[in-house]
């Protein structure tokens, strides 16, 4: 089917794959959302020349029937943002390097929404003789016909649902990953509030998860804490660079096991992201930072201090007694 129209349209759209295709994702999260769809994400393990059917159904969560456009694009991650993708123009839908949108055809153009019914929508994919090894993606979702007639770049924005796609061609799948930084956001905290900032490119040829912990020592090399790292599973699209925060805090100055959290502080992290044999693949980072309670410290310094004061005082006043 053509996308010509979808020229008209500047805005784009994001997508709910905060946990990329790693477990059932939610519908789309938006203010007037109004169709419900199944399955919410799909992926798929294909060979070259491989056709697969299926259905994907949508339902009308209104209580007015509308006609929908069926439109199919690949998506490309937002930059910099792990678990998130944006749909492609038509202009960059044609050129993208890992876009499935051209296997997939659908029955029908325009489908009817009643309210409260179930509406099935057939799809084939049809993988090409001459596709090469590794992972593509496309999106079938639905526009308004009213958004449409109206040539709003609104129509984007009330996209209600649809259908992402992860189309993996072959058997065997490259799974590399570089760790390009790994610190935290300050170096030095009055407070257990600490903020870890990693960035990861995915030089592979499928979506990573890249999972792990963040292990923090006291000067004493005592472990202090440990912090789960992407603990909402942020999926990295191929050919990608993905920034992670990962969150650190902590009431006391004193950890369950004793360690103080004081002073210089070392913070070591462990990444696995393959799905086989992941310990062979371990991206290994260290920052350090501190942990100054300054005003705690000088509270103490000015108590010590006034302590002393009333102390010589008490002695000049006997001495003189």
């Amino acid at each position: 089917m053509t996308l010509l129209k979808l020229k008209k349209y500047n805005a784009i759209l994001l997508l709910p794959i905060i946990i990329l295709f790693t477990s059932v994702s939610s519908l789309f999260a938006q203010a007037n959302l109004s169709i419900g769809v199944a399955p919410t994400s799909k992926t798929l393990k294909m060979q070259s020349g491989e056709v697969y059917s299926d259905e994907i159904v949508f339902w009308n969560l209104s209580q007015e029937g509308d006609t929908y456009r069926v439109y199919i694009s690949g998506f490309q991650q937002i930059e910099n943002q792990p678990g998130t993708a944006i749909i492609l123009t038509p202009e960059d839908d044609a050129i993208a390097p890992y876009s499935a949108s051209k296997w997939i055809t659908v029955e029908k153009d325009t489908i009817y929404l009643e309210p409260n019914k179930n509406t099935k929508l057939k799809y084939t994919i049809e993988v090409p003789e001459d596709a090469t090894k590794g992972e593509f993606n496309a999106e079938i979702f639905l526009i308004s016909e009213s958004d449409v007639q109206q040539n709003i770049t609104a129509a984007f924005a009330n996209l209600a649902a649809g259908t992402p796609f992860l189309i993996q061609i072959g058997d065997d799948f490259i799974e590399n990953a570089e760790l390009l930084r790994f610190v935290t956001d300050k170096k030095t905290y009055e407070k257990i509030e600490v903020n870890f900032l990693t960035k990861i490119k995915n030089l592979g040829d499928t979506h990573i998860t890249p999972t792990g912990e963040i292990i923090i020592e006291n000067i004493f090399r005592q472990e202090v804490a440990r912090v789960p790292f992407n603990k909402n599973n942020q999926s990295l699209l191929r050919d990608n660079i993905g920034n992670y925060e990962d969150y650190w805090d902590q009431s006391s100055y004193l950890s369950p096991n004793k360690a103080i959290a004081l002073g210089p502080m070392k913070a070591k992290l462990l990444v696995t992201y393959r799905t086989f044999q992941p310990g062979f693949a371990v991206l290994n980072g260290e920052t350090t930072f501190w942990i100054i309670p300054w005003k705690i410290i000088i509270a103490i310094l000015l108590t010590l201090l006034l302590a002393i004061i009333i102390r010589t005082w008490k002695k000049k006043t006997e001495k003189r007694v």
